[in-house]
């Protein structure tokens, strides 16, 4: 009789189930799958099988098995060729056995507590006690893994199976922090080398993660749209068009956009001077919350609605050098935009201030030095391109940028003009600032 294994992919303990089969190359599993979100597990039918209605169930011939560290604990037993998953060792097993617990009382409540809530009861995020429970998770796997290269010894075992299943679907939620964790973290990327890892648990890690993103990012409009948010702006201005990009990035919908007639001195009403007494552009109202300078928007809006840290990491240390980064923006470059252009757009003049010029070569100058891979910060794409490509596709009408003389800023600045957000959310407000400047007939 086949054995059948009834499942959903996107659970952690069908994925460890799923790996044991793999690497015990068994034949003919009969795969079901169950919805979930369909409440198929509480058919009466399946009541029959598991009164518990969990995944997964494994059944062979008139075996049925219904928890997950007690299916593979059987399938090596059976159909394994030796004993080095699950070693007949007594104090070797012993080991295995307390890790295989750690997972199903420590770590999987762990991941349940945090995705169960969100994915399927509605949960608005993370709650603070699951993310600290997480964290609590992280902290003892790292202990074990402070002893021996594997959870269980000096070779994978079942242990490890069954914990990374657990482990890298937290990872999904709240990702591991190197620094932390250096040993946990090396034994992730160990077991994401193998196939049986890369064939079965990361497609359903896969999916799961893609559950998690897409209720967070449906939240994070929710959020948007019962706070309200509005934003004051002007679409030529660099600053503006900085929070433009980080809000296409974050897929933020339902802004009110409020323009302002800088020349006819909105920005000095009453009620904006109420808002923002520095009287600057742009300005982002969230519900009763109002908070202006577009690095303390963009900020803002990454540490509330975002998904993950990418753009505007968690670690102190990479934190620090886009903090730089964002304070070179306000300070250097946008500061020698803004000194350029006012005598220009307000004043009339038609001849740029030469003291002016040598601010936005020099902009230029250390932004070129600030380059150690791709990314103004790193190997990535975080806030701090986004700001300072802002600023410096706007100098770059002014004083165009020299090829060869900016080799690392003219490719930096071509990348970022490929991303499609730039393409979306600058572009337009930078070809009406192209205008803006022709239209001076600067000499």
């Amino acid at each position: 009789m086949v054995m059948k294994l009834y499942k959903m992919d996107f659970s952690p303990p069908v994925r460890a189930v799923l790996m044991v089969i793999e690497v015990l190359e068994i034949p003919d599993v009969e795969m079901i799958d169950l919805n979930l979100f369909k409440g198929e597990q509480f058919s009466e039918e399946y009541l029959k099988i598991n009164p518990q209605h969990t995944i997964p169930v494994l059944i062979d011939d008139d075996v049925t098995i219904c928890e997950s560290h007690a299916i593979v604990t059987y399938l090596v037993d059976k159909y394994g060729k030796d004993d080095t998953l699950y070693p007949k060792d007594l104090k070797k097993r012993a080991l295995v056995n307390q890790r295989l617990y750690f997972n199903s009382g420590i770590l999987f409540p762990c991941a349940r507590g945090a995705g169960s809530p969100l994915i399927f009861k509605g949960a608005k995020g993370f709650s603070p006690e699951s993310i600290e429970s997480i964290k609590s998770g992280y902290v003892f796997a790292e202990r074990f893994l402070s002893r021996t290269p594997w959870m269980a010894g000096d070779h994978m075992t079942l242990a490890d199976i069954c914990c990374v299943s657990t482990l890298s679907s937290m990872d999904a939620v709240m990702p591991i922090d190197e620094a932390t964790h250096p040993n946990l973290c090396k034994w992730l990327k160990r077991c994401s080398e193998f196939d049986f890892y890369k064939k079965r648990n990361v497609p359903g890690l896969e999916i799961m993660r893609g559950y998690v993103t897409a209720r967070l990012a449906e939240i994070a409009k929710e959020q948007a749209y019962i706070m309200g948010l509005k934003l004051y702006k002007k679409d030529t201005s660099a600053p503006c068009r900085a929070v433009y990009m980080v809000i296409e990035l974050l897929k933020i919908q339902d802004i009110e956009y409020v323009t302002m007639n800088l020349k006819g001195r909105d920005h000095f009403t009453d009620e904006y001077l109420k808002l923002n007494p520095q009287h600057t552009i742009p300005t982002l109202i969230d519900g009763d919350f109002a908070i202006w300078d577009s690095h303390a928007i963009t900020t803002y809006l990454l540490n509330q609605y975002a998904v993950d840290d990418s753009l505007y990491p968690k670690d102190p240390k990479k934190r620090a050098i886009i903090d730089q980064r964002l304070h070179f923006d306000n300070a250097i470059l946008f500061g020698s935009l803004r000194e350029t252009m006012v005598p220009v757009i307000y004043d009339g003049e038609k001849t740029l201030r030469p003291e002016n010029v040598d601010k936005i070569k020099s902009g230029y100058d250390f932004i070129e030095s600030f380059f150690t891979g791709p990314w103004l910060a790193g190997d990535s794409l975080t806030l701090a391109d986004i700001c300072c490509v802002a600023t410096i596709s706007s100098l770059n009408e002014v004083i165009p940028i020299d090829k060869k003389q900016y080799p690392k800023l003219t490719a930096w600045f071509e990348e970022c003009s490929k991303q499609e957000f730039y393409k979306k959310a600058n572009v337009p407000g930078l070809l009406l600032f192209r205008e803006m400047v022709k239209s001076a007939e600067l000499e």
